[in-house]
């Protein structure tokens, strides 16, 4: 019995050293949970969670170190560790700055021309002109160059609204096609529909369907004179489906090139010395145009 206290002595010593070790692994398991649910909170937060906030934890103790960009952004971390259960103190040592200087250097720069998404005009709407070419089937069959007005609405990829004036002026043949009805159809259209738009740095390339009401009207030659006079024509339904591109020049200028099949069905009224008939003309169109448009605002 006497052999065995030396033993007993030393089981009583190793206890006693283990309790303090055991309270300590405990505290620092509890400070790095603590740690673990501030920068949670921090992260969670849409104002502060991009920034480089780093947190420590001593015995309830939190500690925030990092750069933020204003001091009320500070305060914010702060009152959010605050927030957080079992903090018993938040010590800051934020500072305010710039959290990233090197993001400028590394940002993808346009070329020289190409305007940055987020400078110059606001890009709700640009107004120009296009030189434009008609290529007309069937009962038209004239080449025609004429000037037409363009407008653009602000692009991003996705769908959006598309207007169009693309119209033309074309020959027209009497009734059965087997001469000259001396007069052109003058079309119109005033359209409008949706576009889909896929944007790439400065260039937007487009594809979409307008349709509206044609203004048509008829150009007479009254030099000659034959059977089968083309005398009146009706306003009529068009619809057209489109393609384009848009290149930003400037950051005010842009370039645009489309191509477009404008179908539309007017009725039109001939006259010959013992007859007068109507019959609605097909019209299927191809229409080109190249043009420049600048950014109102």
């Amino acid at each position: 019995m006497i052999a065995s206290r030396p033993y007993l002595a030393a089981l009583v010593l190793l206890a006693a050293a283990g309790q303090p070790v055991a309270a300590h692994a405990q505290t620092d398991a509890a400070d790095a949970l603590l740690a673990v649910r501030v920068k949670t909170a921090i992260v969670n937060d849409a104002d502060l969670g991009e920034l480089p906030i780093d947190v420590r934890a001593v015995a309830g103790v939190v500690t925030l170190e990092g750069i933020v960009r204003t001091a009320d952004q500070a305060d914010r971390a702060v009152a959010l560790a605050r927030r957080v259960p079992d903090v018993a103190r938040v010590e800051s040592a934020l500072e305010v700055g710039d959290p990233d200087p090197l993001a400028e250097q590394r940002r993808p720069r346009l070329p020289a021309l190409a305007p940055r998404p987020t400078e110059g005009p606001m890009r709700v709407i640009a107004a120009g002109g296009t030189m434009q070419l008609t290529r007309a089937s069937g009962a038209f069959r004239d080449r025609i160059r004429s000037l037409r007005p363009v407008f653009r609405f602000r692009s991003s990829t996705g769908l959006g609204p598309a207007v169009s004036f693309r119209g033309g002026e074309v020959a027209l043949e009497s009734a059965g096609g087997t001469h000259t009805a001396l007069a052109a159809v003058r079309l119109r259209p005033v359209m409008a529909g949706l576009n889909y738009s896929l944007v790439t740095g400065r260039v937007t390339f487009g594809a979409g369907v307008v349709a509206g009401l044609s203004f048509n009207s008829l150009s007479v030659e009254t030099a000659r004179a034959g059977p089968g006079r083309a005398i009146a024509v009706t306003n009529s339904f068009a619809v057209q489906p489109k393609v384009d591109v848009w290149f930003d020049v400037t950051r005010r200028i842009g370039l645009t090139l489309g191509a477009g099949y404008l179908v539309s069905r007017p009725k039109v009224t001939f006259a010959s010395d013992d007859i007068v008939s109507t019959e609605r003309i097909p019209i299927n169109t191809v229409v080109l145009s190249a043009g420049l448009a600048y950014w109102i605002f």
